[in-house]
């Protein structure tokens, strides 16, 4: 527990002096450019021979610090796509909650962090779709009552990631329990500071995607996964700017190139998540339907 407890007050300290950690990447993941895939860029950035990628703190298996490596699925996607366009990646760590906010400021090009399309999201920035996932509640082994689906929240203390959609599903949930069996929901930078709640008692479970609960159990024998709530494709986010429509279709055949070479099953198997692998990208912009979740 120290080591949740150490790693969350240096992730509040960054979230409240607004510096983000910029880590070295690994470099494990390798891909072979495709010109044809390169040509599809828009000109300053191909130009530049940059991609500002964010990477959201969402811990293992999909992005963690290993010393002064960013390790992950996520890191390793972020390489893979860069590889394939042809350009260096600038991978930032940062809180999930800054995620979109940082591409609207034109901090980042792109930003993983598995969001899942939604029309909110759809009106500040485009998507490309890379995986696939559900949600769970995380909980104490010890706790009397286990949470397995959103009417489970009555009379509760819940919570989720800051700016996760799962967040959005409690907050949505909520106001149909009786007022006398209200529910209660919080909001964390960071599993760590969730699973610090758990033990402290002032939340019964956190809903989270579910590889972030896997790696959570792994780190902790005293946590339990349970219930399988919403879930489909998650999205790789764009800043929408001027070069989002060519950023997009680059990104949407980097993918494609990853998924059709081989080297987005070798990445998921690297990092066990072979679970959500997804068998093709499409590309989400303003007014485009979202995928139906299930929440």
């Amino acid at each position: 527990m120290y080591q949740h407890r150490r790693y969350a007050l240096r992730l509040i300290a960054a979230v409240l002096t607004g510096v983000f950690m910029t880590v070295t990447a690994s470099a494990e993941v390798v891909a072979q450019k495709s010109d044809k895939v390169a040509a599809l860029l828009p000109d300053d950035i191909r130009g530049a021979g940059v991609l500002r990628i964010a990477v959201p703190d969402i811990g293992k298996p999909l992005a963690f610090k290993d010393g002064n490596a960013l390790k992950g699925m996520d890191v390793d996607l972020a390489n893979a796509v860069a590889q394939v366009m042809g350009l260096k990646p600038e991978i930032s760590l940062i809180p999930f909650s800054a995620a979109l906010t940082g591409l609207q400021a034109d901090k980042f090009d792109i930003s993983f962090g598995e969001f899942y399309v939604t029309n909110e999201r759809l009106k500040v920035v485009d998507f490309v779709t890379d995986w696939q996932d559900y949600s769970s509640f995380l909980a104490l082994k010890s706790a009397k009552y286990r949470l397995a689906s959103l009417g489970d929240i009555c009379g509760r203390s819940v919570g989720a990631m800051a700016g996760s959609a799962e967040l959005e599903s409690l907050k949505a949930a909520a106001p149909k329990c009786a007022s006398n069996n209200a529910a209660t929901v919080s909001s964390f930078p960071s599993v760590s500071n969730a699973v610090l709640a758990m033990h402290s008692a002032r939340v019964d479970g956190v809903l989270i995607n579910r590889g972030g609960a896997q790696e959570s159990i792994r780190m902790d024998d005293g946590l339990v996964a349970t219930g399988e709530i919403g879930g489909g494709p998650t999205a790789t986010a764009i800043a929408r700017n001027k070069n989002a429509e060519k950023l997009g279709q680059a990104l949407e055949a980097a993918y494609d190139q990853l998924i059709g070479s081989g080297v987005y099953t070798e990445i998921m198997k690297a990092n066990d998540t072979s679970y959500g692998a997804a068998k093709s990208a499409i590309i989400y912009q303003q007014g485009s339907t979202p995928p139906n979740y299930g929440f």
